[in-house]
């Protein structure tokens, strides 16, 4: 389904002032077919780009040092330390074997002060609250148990950060967001600081990985579905990571066989060239803290999709196609019409549309909307969040569409096209099997979780690029605490690497 569908075909209660404007947008925000397959194409030419590159222009390609992924058959207990804003959570992930986990977590906040206070003070702080943590929970290294054999407690580190990753345990801080702006972190390795700061006050812990959400995502996801081929985040913001073939990684020389790669696909197409890029998008991004950066993730977002959409409104206001032409001071403010309106109005099935109503009159001040007015923001919340899900298809296709090209999933016979026009896949003997084990995305993210039809809307586009198999073949699954079992099963891997090493 593209967006143009949704237009209604005749409504005798709509004016041709309305009629047209609303072909006009919908025609704007449709992403048919053909685009999904020339977008498709030109992501994956940036990912192979970014693959044999140091400095690209779009993706990132980060290598992330993650090599292989769980089967769910791991045993052992690990920490895992969650930093993404002011909540600081710290876990205890035992990975029983056979698929099962279980988890003990406890949450800590950031201060406002310590946000900005020198990173040393961060640090001892986090060390603070993993030392709480490990005496409240009774945890010694007695009862925890590593392939290592070590004493000491391993621990993962999702830090939800711009991070230049240079091993599995280090990254360099590239830049502070979220509100933080911590003196002597910028520039040096995280992983040292927090290692720095856990020595010195006598905690028991060693920092074995760090990783980002997505990829803490698809290892959260293996331990219980292991063909997990993709992690990806569709929610206040978008990523995505995959496993690849190392040897399409031309900027260094690795021993592992496949590695999972942070793509930064936010910043896909960021001198718009080819998205379907609106008047109400480029509204949107002028006005926003980061113009012309991360423009991919402004289309398909959480924290994007809201304003996109009051834009559209206040446009057909400005046309008097909407309300009368009358606004209020709320819909007039940035920001004001979030995402969460959006998936309410979106699930409002009643004749008179009530529910859409009262999110008007209690969140926008919108008091005198008619039943045509009702229908129009319904029809707009549909087109922003339908060209959202097919762009988030269209990104996950892509990755998928590099595996069966040149990456781990070549010759592996998954009845998959690789272009528009090609037949499915076959593997070397001729032969495509659509009752192979599928291949897993992990999702996070309350976008895919929750917006009405969003998942609905990611398959009908898997299936018009990848073909009639794709549902069969590519399930799309949501990922539980990535960043806490994922980072414990990150520190598993870095652990039984060194382990074999020696």
């Amino acid at each position: 389904m593209d967006s143009s569908s949704l237009l209604p075909k005749s409504n005798a209660k709509w004016t041709e002032r309305q009629r047209r404007l609303l072909t006009e947008i919908a025609n704007d925000f449709t992403v048919s077919t053909e685009k999904l397959e020339t977008l498709t194409q030109q992501f994956v030419h940036q990912m192979r780009l970014g693959l044999s590159t140091h400095d690209p222009q779009e993706l990132a390609m980060i290598p992330t040092f993650v090599t292989g992924r769980p089967d769910g058959h791991e045993r052992g207990s690990y920490l895992a330390l969650d930093l993404g804003g002011t909540n600081l959570r710290v876990c205890l992930i035992t990975l029983k074997g056979n698929h099962q986990l279980e988890t003990h977590q406890k949450a800590y906040t950031v201060s406002d002060y310590l946000q900005q206070a020198d990173v040393a003070e961060l640090m001892d702080f986090i060390a603070a609250s993993i030392k709480e943590f490990i005496y409240s929970e009774h945890i010694s290294s007695k009862i925890v148990e590593h392939p290592s054999g070590s004493d000491t407690l391993e621990l993962g580190f999702t830090f939800s950060f711009p991070v230049s990753q240079t091993a599995i345990d280090a990254g360099t801080l590239l830049r502070w967001t979220k509100g933080f702006d911590c003196p002597g972190a910028v520039g040096n390795d995280i992983v040292m600081l927090l290692q720095l700061a856990l020595d010195r006050n006598d905690v028991n812990v060693h920092v074995a990985a760090l990783i980002n959400d997505t990829v803490g995502t698809a290892l959260a996801h293996s331990y219980s579905h292991s063909n997990t081929f993709v992690g990806a985040i569709f929610g206040t913001g978008t990523n995505g990571a995959y496993l690849e073939d190392t040897r399409n990684i031309k900027t260094m020389t690795l021993d592992s066989n496949d590695m999972f790669i942070n793509t930064e696909w936010g910043n896909f197409d960021k001198g718009k060239n080819c998205l379907p890029v609106t008047i109400f998008d480029n509204k949107l991004d002028r006005e926003s803290i980061n113009p012309s950066f991360q423009i991919f993730e402004k289309m398909i977002s959480g924290m994007y999709l809201g304003e996109i959409t009051r834009n559209v409104l206040l446009h057909l206001i400005d046309h008097r196609a909407l309300f009368d032409g009358a606004s209020s001071t709320q819909l007039n403010m940035h920001s004001a019409f979030e995402a969460k309106f959006m998936s309410v109005i979106e699930a409002d099935d009643s004749e008179s549309l009530n529910r859409t109503a009262r999110v008007l009159e209690r969140y926008l001040d919108i008091h005198l909307s008619t039943q045509t007015d009702r229908e129009i923001v319904k029809l707009v919340c549909q087109l922003v969040g339908t060209r959202a899900a097919r762009l988030s298809a269209m990104a996950t296709a892509a990755l998928i569409r590099q595996g069966l090209e040149a990456g781990s999933l070549r010759n592996q016979g998954y009845p998959l096209k690789t272009s528009l026009h090609s037949e499915e896949s076959v593997d070397q003997n001729g032969n495509g099997d659509a009752s192979r084990p599928p291949l897993h995305v992990a999702i996070d993210g309350s976008v895919f979780e929750h917006y009405p039809h969003f998942e609905e809307r990611m398959y009908d586009a898997l299936v018009e690029v990848l073909g009639k198999h794709a549902k069969d073949v590519v399930k799309l699954g949501i990922a539980r605490d990535g960043s806490g079992v994922g980072a414990a099963l990150a520190a598993l891997i870095a652990t039984k690497s060194v382990t074999n090493s020696r």
